[in-house]
């Protein structure tokens, strides 16, 4: 406590509000394979679009039926934990971006800084579009008309920079004191540049715009013949020559450096994730065109800038700003730096792909291109820069890549191709690589085991379609351990019989040799039918889906401790059939003494309704109930969020004082919301003995009588005569 000392009004805030905080008990973990979308973690999914944008549709992936489960199951909930398992077979979906040389002329010779130049550029992107529909004109006065003692390639590069914007067709690069390169900005073997340059004692007349090389005579006659002609190349390196026209003119063409099988290098984008859903596809359905998978799409390379979208479906998803060039301004735009340079997920910046500059794709064993770290990140534009890093198996006027370069990406659209599912394509839930791959890896988190993660919170669990006996026992393992959730299951499709189901839940059939005996499972059958509409049949699905589904049901409009099954919280209203009605001798045997079976049943007027809410423990308990282990799981659940707070506090009658009031609210509550019949909470010194106090710790015993479900139902019909009225017999 403070000491007060001088005289004064103190406040002192004390909070002894405890309670219970609300707890979500419809929290479903749903296992299953994908064709797109994180692989080995639980991913909380609120709606079904997000599940289909997420991880792709259910008839784009082979074995298993988690996507459309968990399509179903959220018709009743809005927290669906999806966990993707894929084999060793998985392969991510990746693309080459083809890296290319803008076209550039040079002026050959030194220009004349005590005449005028003049100079007229035509350009055509990659695709051979002009993008200069009428020449462009540059006219560059005098050096000593800009500033004293500048160079005439100054001159030039102030004049360009005057009259161009950071989008225009062409720019000009200073490469000597008094010489320079004019560069189209369109990269790749279709893009070209054409300039005409002239040098004269005076200035020359305006020149209205939409005036052609042709027309330029027409001004002045001498000014334009030969002998005052500034001498033009291309560059050396890439870049092909194109003759003159006579008047000075000179084509340069630039150049794609890797041809398309990428063996020459490219900035190559993956996926991700692993998953053939990434893989552009576009065809006609008999609904109209389907376009799926993704593409990068590298639109208005002009100048020192590049967009670069994603498209997912024929779509824009993202569109970066990057760029081929050294740094020179603080941000980093090269591809890598934008797009991304890791599958760390905490380290990258786009929601779908990385990127990376590779030389050799040929075996898909890349080897990667660093880039110089003299060029900021980028490509360079200072005439020493180079790229015989890249292996380029093209040919060109001089060889290999050396020499003053212009590169950028390509314009183009790029399909994604390569992406694998690792699904049961060719395989079964037996085999190896499948079960490792659902049971998952408890260092990890992977697997079933990234439902044992803190921030992972699941009350149900379910893996449709999978009755693989390894991954269904470690399945119910793990729910053990944790004690946080039920695992639903069934026996496989085909079983034809309740014995042969009867035998399954007790290991005594083919691919099931042990028993199933936890009150953390719980299992059903039949096998039921109905359409999907993905693929626009009738198909079984397994019961384990709609047990889920109306256990949401259940929690939405009753509570977690009522049963699960009857008329009222049972009735199936999707499915159209079973995969084989029962009788009553048949529900009877799955359900009786010894059995644990939970029947779906088919009633000529009632539908198709679950039967039965047993868990698959041998012993008779209250926990042998469905709706007892869900109580318990709550309470549990309940109990850790609202008592926590008083770890560390001293372990004293107060504290056992405060303990006792949060808990006896909290089951007071589930009392008059029928889930107990009574109860008593008892923390003081008789469950706090000195023992437990000296080994520091608090012990709150809590007795409770849970509210059984009222399974059979008889009525006594008793007859009387006239003698006796309504007094029966005491006996």
């Amino acid at each position: 406590m403070p000491a007060y000392v001088s005289p004064g009004v103190y406040v002192i805030e004390k909070d002894w509000s405890d309670y219970s905080p609300s707890l979500n008990s419809t929290n479903v973990g749903v296992m299953g394979f994908a064709s797109q979308g994180p692989t080995g973690k639980a991913t909380l999914i609120t709606n079904a679009d997000q599940l289909l944008t997420t991880f792709g549709r259910p008839d784009d992936v082979e074995g298993g039926q988690g996507l459309i489960g968990a399509y179903h199951i959220l018709d009743r909930t809005n927290t669906v934990y999806f966990t993707r398992v894929n084999t060793d077979d998985a392969e991510v979906a990746d693309v080459g971006v083809h890296i290319g040389n803008c076209p550039h002329v040079a002026t050959a010779q030194d220009l004349d800084p005590a005449k005028f130049s003049f100079f007229a550029i035509e350009v055509e992107d990659g695709a051979g579009n002009s993008k200069t529909t009428t020449p462009q004109f540059v006219s560059v006065l005098q050096a000593s008309s800009y500033f004293s003692g500048a160079t005439a390639a100054d001159a030039v590069v102030t004049a360009v920079n005057q009259s161009t914007s950071p989008t225009s067709p062409f720019s000009f690069r200073k490469t000597a004191a008094s010489a320079g390169d004019f560069i189209g900005s369109y990269a790749g073997s279709g893009a070209t540049v054409k300039v005409y340059a002239w040098q004269h004692d005076s200035a020359f007349p305006s020149i209205p715009a939409g005036t052609a090389i042709s027309d330029l005579a027409s001004f002045d006659a001498t000014a334009f013949s030969s002998t005052n002609s500034v001498a033009l190349s291309s560059h050396s390196g890439f870049g092909y020559v194109g003759s003159g026209d006579g008047s000075g003119g000179v084509t340069s063409s630039g150049l794609t450096l890797i041809p398309d099988n990428l063996s020459g290098g490219a900035y190559v984008t993956r996926t991700l994730y692993p998953g053939a859903g990434y893989n552009y596809s576009s065809l006609v359905t008999s609904y109209g065109l389907k376009t799926t998978g993704l593409q990068d799409s590298v639109v208005a390379s002009q100048a020192a800038d590049t967009t670069f979208n994603l498209l997912i479906g024929g779509g824009a998803e993202e569109s970066n700003r990057v760029q081929l060039v050294k740094d020179t301004t603080g941000i980093d735009l090269n591809p890598e730096a934008v797009i991304n340079s890791t599958t760390d997920e905490t380290n990258k910046t786009s929601d779908y792909i990385v990127g990376e500059f590779a030389v050799d794709l040929s075996s898909r064993d890349d080897v990667l291109w660093t880039l110089p770290s003299a060029w900021g990140g980028g490509f360079g534009e200072n005439g020493t820069d180079t790229l015989s890093a890249v292996n380029n198996s093209g040919t060109n006027a001089s060889g290999a890549p050396s020499g003053f370069v212009y590169a950028k990406l390509v314009d183009g659209t790029y399909s994604f191709a390569g992406g694998v599912n690792g699904d049961l394509s060719g395989k079964t839930f037996s085999d190896a690589d499948v079960k490792a791959a659902v049971i998952g890896d408890a260092a990890q988190n992977t697997g079933i085991y990234s439902y044992l993660k803190e921030d992972v919170d699941i009350s149900l669990l379910v893996i449709p379609g999978c009755t693989e006996q390894n991954i269904v026992n470690n399945a119910v393992s793990i729910a053990e351990t944790s004690q946080e959730y039920l695992f639903v299951t069934n026996p496989p499709f085909g079983i034809s019989s309740p014995q042969n189901a009867i035998a399954w839940s007790n290991g005594a059939a083919e691919g099931r040799t042990a028993a199933l005996n936890s009150s953390y499972a719980a299992v059903y059958w039949p096998w039921v039918k109905l359409f999907n509409p993905f693929t626009q049949v009738d198909e079984y699905v397994s019961p384990d889906i709609f047990a889920i589904r109306q256990m949401a049901f259940t929690d939405a409009n009753f509570d977690a401790w009522f049963a699960p099954a009857g008329l009222v919280r049972g009735r199936l209203t999707k499915p159209v059939d079973v995969e084989l009605v029962l009788t009553q001798g048949d529900r009877d045997a799955l359900y009786g003494p010894g059995n644990v079976i939970n029947p779906v049943q088919k009633f000529l007027t009632e539908g198709i309704v679950l039967w039965g809410q047993r868990t698959t423990q041998r012993a008779a308990t209250a926990l042998d109930r469905i709706n007892v282990r869900r109580l318990m799981i709550v309470i549990r659940k309940m109990l850790l969020a609202s008592t926590r707070q008083f770890v560390f506090e001293p372990n004293d009658a107060a504290t056992w004082k405060r303990v006792t009031n949060a808990v006896e609210p909290l089951m007071a509550d589930i009392k008059s919301r029928r889930g107990v019949v009574d109860f008593k909470v008892i923390c003081d010194a008789t469950t706090n003995t000195p023992i437990r106090i000296d080994r520091n710790e608090l012990w709150c015993k809590v007795i409770l009588q849970p509210t059984k479900a009222a399974e059979v139902i008889v009525f006594e019909l008793n007859l009387t005569s006239a003698t006796l009225g309504l007094d029966l017999p005491t006996t």
